[in-house]
Order: C-alpha cells, then structure tokens, then sequence
C-alpha cells in the first residue's frame, strides 16, 4: 500500500511539474519578428502601390469614387449593380479586402508552405475579392512566387464590377504601372457553372457578361475559356493550369465555382491555409477539391470577416496601418523552461 502511495505521488509530482513548465513557457513567451517580415512588409508596400495604380486608372476613365463607399480611396469598391454583377456582397468585407495586411498574410502563407523563388501555384480568382487578388499578386512579386491566374469576369455587389475595372483589367493596370510583370494565363466569364449568364438586376438572364469576358480576353490578348457546362469549364482550368507546369499550391480568391465548387462540404471550408488530409477532401468540388485530393495545400480566401478574425487583421479600418503583429510576429516560447520541466519530472520519476 505505502508502495502504491509513493508511485501515486510521483506520478502526480510529474504531472505537476510539466504542467507547470507549460504554463511558466507560455507566460513568459515573448512575441519575435517573423523570418520572413521584410517581405511582408514590401508585399504590403506593393499592394499601396498597386490600389494607387487602380486608383489612378479609375479616375483616367471618368469613374468616381465614392467616398461613402470608399472613404480611404482605394479604388477598389465597385459599384452595387452593374451587368457584370453576379451576386450580393457585404461592402463592409469588401472595404475589408483592400487592406494590404493580407499581402502580408499571403507571404507569410507561402513561408508556411516552404516555397521559394520559381515555385509555381495556380491562383482561381472570381471578379468579388480584387483586393485579395492584388494581395496575393503582390506577395508572389515580393517572394519570386510564380503564379499562373485564371480570373473570372462576373463579380459580387462592390468588387470589380465596373466596366473598365475587371479583375483582369486590374492586373493589366498594374503590370502596365510596373508593379508586377503577371498577366492572366486565361480569362473566363463567372456567374453560375462559369457560363457568364448575368441576372441579378435583370427582368430576365442576359449573356451580356460572357460577351464582355471575351471583348476583354481578346484586348489584352488573353486566352478565353468557357465549357458548356461547369465539369467542361473545370477542365479547361485545369488544363491551362497544368501547361504552365508542376503546381505546388492552388489559391482560391471568392466563391467561383470553378474553384470553390459551392456544395455543401465546400462552404465547411474555414479560410486560410488548408493542408491536404488522407480521406478528409474527398468529397469537396471544384478545383479545391481536386487539388486537395492530390496532396497539394490550398490557400482558401473567402469569408474575409473570418478570415480577418481568425489572422488578426482589423474589419473595415484604414488599410494602409501599420501590419498587425499577429500577422508580423510570432511567438516564441522559452525552451529551457521546457527542458528543465522534463529534467526534474525525471527526476522525481527516478
């Protein structure tokens, strides 16, 4: 019996002093920059330059800016209702999206993901994020990252909406500034299974939005793919995206469903960095899915409050503040507080 008590307290001597090493190392962790902060920081500096550039190019074509809708003037809010809208938008996330804390956030995704200069991720855009679009496109101009874009034309209430402001028209704008030297691999039209049919606002569905995507694929001299139906349009994404070379990532920016697929197991997703799991996507649609299925990570930007929640980043404030730390900084716990706890629960075990 005395034999049993000893054991007994020993063992909860151990447990007490691990839980206490635990503990004593998150108190008195300390916050460090991150490996990789100056290049978030020039991603950061990239994406101002980059909404500047939109800016600029929107006022060159007459189109206003609303500052009730776009008090910080960056561009980037469309209008509520056009032809190239394809479905309702929250302007509250929109305003979100233009902050460039999340080029920031892009980089340290991509650091996270171990890739280097050269490595090639294929990026699916619809037309309702384009701030998040120029985020990610500035952290590959910042990291040699190489992304290969499909952008969709049709676009939610508030994102790039506007006739002269596609998504694609965007990128464009940038790479003729000097931003980055990227260009869509291909242009699709969005909307519904990918096939451009525009009929929020309409007294009846009109193809008008495919036919802008292929007047915009054919000026910037860009290939235009459209399948009959989403599984043709899916393959011809993916296709476009293998000729370019080995993928290592996919990120999806917004809810095409090309990309995102849009049933059930799909909107689960939770956003940010997913790394394939055995059995887990197997049911997910899109090219999500696909590339999940085959072992490559995904970087899933959609439901930007979340996303914004769960990184750190402000809801609808300035974009152009200083980076939060949750985003620049990581912490460190103390390992010898580790250590020690593991010496004298050893101690106490012998």
């Amino acid at each position: 019996m005395m034999k049993e008590r000893q054991t007994m307290w020993r063992v909860g001597l151990v447990v007490s002093i691990l839980a206490a090493s635990l503990v004593l190392a998150e108190v008195f962790s300390k916050q460090v920059e991150h490996p990789a902060f100056s290049r978030m920081q020039g991603a950061a500096d990239r994406m101002t330059r980059a909404e500047a550039a939109i800016a600029a190019r929107r006022v060159a074509l007459g189109i206003a800016i609303d500052p009730n809708l776009d008090p910080y003037r960056t561009g980037l809010i469309g209008a509520e209702s056009s032809f190239l809208t394809t479905t309702v938008g929250d302007i509250v996330a929109k305003r979100t999206t233009t902050t460039t804390a999340f080029a920031a956030l892009v980089v340290r995704y991509f650091y996270e993901l171990g890739l280097r200069p050269g490595d090639r991720i294929a990026v699916g855009s619809s037309g309702s994020f384009p701030g998040i679009l120029l985020a990610v496109l500035s952290a590959c101009a910042e990291t040699g990252v190489e992304p290969v874009i499909i952008t969709s034309i049709g676009a939610s209430e508030y994102g790039a909406n506007i006739e002269g402001l596609s998504n694609a028209e965007m990128v464009a704008a940038c790479r003729d500034a000097g931003i980055w030297p990227f260009m869509p691999a291909a242009i699709s039209p969005g909307s519904d299974a990918d096939q451009g049919i525009s009929s929020l606002y309409r007294l009846e569905p009109s193809d008008e939005l495919a036919r802008y995507a292929h007047d915009i694929a054919a000026r910037l001299q860009v290939p235009f793919i459209k399948g009959n139906n989403l599984e043709e349009s899916i393959a011809l994404h993916l296709r476009t995206y293998q000729q370019a070379g080995p993928i290592k990532a996919f990120v999806n920016i917004g809810g095409a469903d090309v990309n995102f697929g849009g049933d059930t197991d799909s909107l689960k997703l939770k956003p940010g960095l997913i790394l394939p799991s055995v059995g887990r996507q197997s049911k997910l649609g899109g090219l999500v899915g696909y590339y999940l299925s085959r072992g490559i990570p995904v970087i899933h930007l959609l439901n930007i409050k979340g996303l914004a929640l769960q990184s750190g980043i402000p809801i609808d404030s300035n974009p152009f503040a200083p980076l939060p730390a949750d985003v620049t900084y990581s912490r460190k716990k103390l390992e010898w507080l580790l250590i020690l706890g593991l010496v004298l629960a050893s101690a106490a075990l012998a």
